[in-house]
């Protein structure tokens, strides 16, 4: 199994993973990045508009491999 990294934010702060995760393959790398983007996105987009958050994995060498993200925007209908 290979370790890799997932690194979060939004557009103002980027929390490096300094520890990264074992994992089987791309299905599972992805399946742990979205999950980690579903706990990040409670926390950061419980009030704010407008916010975008992600998580982004890199590989042992270091080469970005998967990006997630999601945006909250509210729009009033009138």
């Amino acid at each position: 199994m290979a370790r890799f990294f997932f690194d979060s934010g939004d557009h103002d702060l980027v929390f490096e993973d300094q520890i990264g995760i074992e994992c089987a393959g791309l299905e599972e790398v992805r399946r742990v990045g979205f999950e980690g983007l579903i706990d990040l996105t409670r926390d950061a987009l419980a009030e704010v508009d407008g916010q975008q958050v992600f998580v982004e994995v890199r590989n042992e060498n270091g080469d970005r491999i998967l990006r997630l993200s999601i945006s909250l925007q509210i729009k009033l209908m009138r």
